[in-house]
C-alpha cells in the first residue's frame, strides 16, 4: 500500500537499504504480512501519528552511506516529524 501511495517514502528507502546490506529477513517478513493480510486498515492522516514517531526516529539511527550528509537530512526530517506530531490538532 505504501509503495502505491509514496514509492519514495523514507520507510521504503530504509527497507531497501537494509535489504541491500542483508539486514532484512525477507521470508520472515513475508510470513508476517501473510498473517496480517486482510486485517490492515489504511487511513490517511493530516499529520504524522504520534504512534509513528518512534519508528521514524529509529530510521534516523541507521547508518547512511553518504559521508554524513544523508544522515543529517534524516535527522532533520525526524526532528520535523516530531514537531509535526506534537502540534495540537
Amino acid at each position: 500500500m505504501l509503495r502505491k501511495h509514496d514509492p519514495r517514502h523514507i520507510l521504503l528507502e530504509a527497507a531497501w537499504e537494509d535489504a541491500a546490506t542483508g539486514l532484512l529477513d525477507i521470508p520472515r517478513l513475508g510470513e508476517f504480512y501473510g498473517s496480517i493480510k486482510g486485517r490492515i486498515r489504511y487511513k490517511a492522516l493530516d499529520h504524522v501519528s504520534p504512534l509513528a514517531v518512534p519508528v521514524l526516529l529509529e530510521i534516523g539511527q541507521e547508518l547512511v552511506n553518504a559521508k554524513g550528509a544523508a544522515e543529517s537530512i534524516l535527522r532533520e526530517a525526524a526532528d520535523a516529524l516530531v514537531r509535526e506530531a506534537m502540534q495540537e490538532g
